[in-house]
């Protein structure tokens, strides 16, 4: 652990040659119910627009003003404004011990270019390509192998046109749209329903938004990381509506039909983002009927997963959180598992951000506890 805090003091220290991080769902506290404002893309992640390069930077330690880089290369790479590209560098140490026995330590360096070319006439194409020494593919389960893992995967490759503000139509391989979007892809709506960080489709998407609704409509096919048995094909969408008007209390359903060689799957949640000032909860229910006939053993069976964030920003560029996580697997597979997290997270810049976590989990089946502590720090390029 020694080795990962003198890391994150040099990335504090270097942080003012990176760039914007990714804006979290804890933005619904300040009234945002929905990610278009800030980011290129409207369903949230990837990189920034320049109204979101200034919030962010508003919301850092240093609470600068934005400024545009004047640097003749960086213009130069960046063709004038018409692209958008960045490189992030994200190291995490993680220790893990069940039953207050020694554990493992997993260190992850992640290299991460980000791309997003405007070609005019509303299209424009964007691509995430990463680099990494260590995976850390979802669960491996006796109903649900994990996704094939690789040192480069080429997490999105796709082509959006958006004839007007409130509409854009998308083709190409990324991550299925998901109600909260949250960035921990070890939590069970995330890791268990395949929305894990190797789980990148083929897919063609659309984004329907208006002040007050969003609904994004999906199709997809396999990507190529699956194993064999597990390549899906299926469809889904989201709908989420602002119920207060004031963009602090969203609510939404999602759905999604997949099928497989090994097995079916239906899914069906009801997530909630709310912000009280300073203040925020974000919470998300998934129940999924699942039919396994590919395997040993074979069976139908329900799963449900349950996520429940408090968060608290006690600074713009600090924010604690309390987390709890349950999961539900029916026979023959049966699970039950209890989780908590606590999270601090601090945005030292809006190029540099540091964070600390620990999570511990119970098998309610077997009564073994694990626990873990995972320490992050990130940097990003200049856009």
């Amino acid at each position: 652990m020694g080795r990962v805090w003198k890391l994150a003091l040099t990335l504090v220290v270097c942080g003012a040659a990176a760039s914007p991080a990714a804006a979290l769902p804890t933005m619904i506290r300040l009234g945002y119910n929905n990610c278009a404002a800030c980011h290129i893309a409207p369903q949230g992640g990837g990189l920034l627009n320049e109204y979101g390069r200034a919030i962010d930077e508003a919301q850092s330690l240093r609470s600068d003003e934005y400024r545009p880089s004047d640097n003749a290369l960086v213009k130069a790479l960046n063709a004038k404004g018409r692209i958008l590209q960045d490189l992030r560098m994200t190291f995490s140490e993680q220790s893990t011990w069940s039953n207050g026995q020694s554990g493992v330590n997993a260190f992850r360096p992640r290299l991460m270019y980000r791309n997003s070319t405007n070609l005019g006439s509303g299209f424009r194409v964007s691509g995430v390509v990463t680099g990494e020494t260590n995976a850390a593919p979802r669960p491996t389960l006796s109903y649900d192998p994990p996704t094939t893992a690789s040192s480069l995967i080429v997490n999105m490759a796709m082509v959006h046109y958006r004839p007007s503000k409130g509409f854009e139509v998308g083709a190409g391989k990324d991550q299925l749209p998901t109600g909260v979007n949250l960035p921990d892809l070890a939590a069970f709506v995330k890791a268990r329903n395949r929305y894990g960080y190797y789980d990148a489709p083929l897919q063609m998407k659309a984004w329907i938004g208006g002040s007050r609704y969003q609904l994004m409509p999906f199709v997809y096919t396999p990507g190529g990381h699956e194993p064999a048995g597990e390549r899906e094909s299926g469809a889904g969408g989201l709908a989420e509506f602002d119920v207060s008007g004031k963009g602090r209390a969203v609510l939404g359903v999602s759905v999604l039909r997949g099928t497989a060689d090994n097995g079916d799957r239906r899914l069906v949640g009801g997530y909630a983002r709310l912000g009280f000032g300073p203040w925020g909860i974000l919470a998300e229910h998934d129940v999924t009927d699942r039919n396994r006939e590919g395997l040993t053993i074979p069976g139908s069976f329900r799963q449900q997963a349950s996520f429940a964030q408090v968060f608290w920003a006690v600074r713009e560029w600090l924010v604690v959180s309390a987390i709890g996580e349950r999961l539900l697997v029916e026979q023959p597979f049966a699970e039950r598992l209890a989780a908590g997290k606590l999270e601090l997270s601090a945005r030292l810049t809006n190029q540099a951000s540091v964070g600390i976590a620990t999570r511990t989990q119970r098998n309610q089946i077997t009564g073994v506890w694990s626990t873990s502590v995972t320490l992050q720090a990130a940097v990003k390029s200049a856009q």
